[in-house]
């Protein structure tokens, strides 16, 4: 798999204004904090894309939003480890390799 890499928000970009890319594990990770951080139906082009609408300070309704949103792709698992304002820092599990993670909502896509 290859993507555009993503950098706050926005499509990150070289020196010569060519998007930079990533791919392996580092793509897979960046499409989970894509999943979890668009708003359910807001993707025009795939409306189950992103997480539903959950309480902003409980960490177990997160989880369950977070595992609905990546409930399509294979040994991917999330934990929410806690939550920060509108954040959540969660610990991402995919084909065995952990990370953590901050995810926020940036609105619509």
């Amino acid at each position: 798999m290859i993507d555009a890499k993503i950098i706050d928000g926005d499509v990150a970009t070289d020196f010569g204004a060519r998007f930079c890319e990533i791919s392996g594990t580092d793509a897979l990770f960046q499409r989970a904090i894509v999943c979890m951080t668009v708003p359910r139906g807001s993707f025009i082009y795939d409306r189950e894309l992103g997480a539903g609408m959950c309480a902003q300070n409980s960490a177990a309704k997160r989880e369950l939003s977070f595992d609905e949103a990546l409930a399509k792709y294979e040994n991917t698992s999330v934990r929410v480890t806690g939550i920060t304002g509108s954040a959540a820092e969660v610990l991402v599990t995919i084909d065995g390799e952990s990370r953590e993670m901050e995810v926020q909502s940036y609105g619509d896509v």
